[in-house]
């Protein structure tokens, strides 16, 4: 009975190390602009203390944010990714640098030119966040499928 007990709460602990809550909702806005581009508006939506790392870290420090469109090489001709939000810069001992990174409500834009007349893409973000209270960090990795509004 006792093995029995020890390897339930082994599979327990194991069972939970690899559960990752997802501590940021994603929401996307379509405009177009006078030029005739396109553009997208992210909007992260990051939980009580965590943190997600920002677009534009030093190498050697943590994973940064990155947003990409699937197949742009064949659909996208001109694409361009900016924070509107504009990230906190902090020293992390761990990194040992200056990082960047996000909380609360952040907003992001990409705007692009389709090659030709497309009718949906996929944007793909990939990034990691962090929780302020006990350590855990956890990748971001996310496929949105969007529906051009024309």
């Amino acid at each position: 009975m006792k093995i029995f007990t020890i390897i339930n709460f082994v599979f327990l602990m194991s069972l939970s190390a690899f559960t990752q809550e997802n501590p940021v909702t994603w929401n996307i806005n379509q405009s177009r602009s006078d030029d005739g581009s396109y553009n997208l508006h992210i909007n992260a939506d990051i939980q009580n203390s965590w943190y997600v790392y920002g677009m534009n870290l030093d190498e050697g420090g943590p994973m940064p944010l990155k947003f990409d469109i699937n197949d742009k090489d064949n659909i996208i001709d001109s694409l361009d990714f900016k924070e509107v939000t504009q990230a906190i810069t902090v020293y992390d001992d761990v990194f040992t640098m200056n990082v960047s990174s996000y909380q609360g409500k952040s907003e992001f834009l990409v705007n692009y030119v389709p090659k030709t007349e497309i009718n949906s893409l996929t944007l793909i973000i990939d990034g990691q966040a962090c929780n302020t209270e006990n350590g855990l960090c956890t990748l971001i990795y996310e496929e949105i499928p969007i529906t051009i509004q024309k």
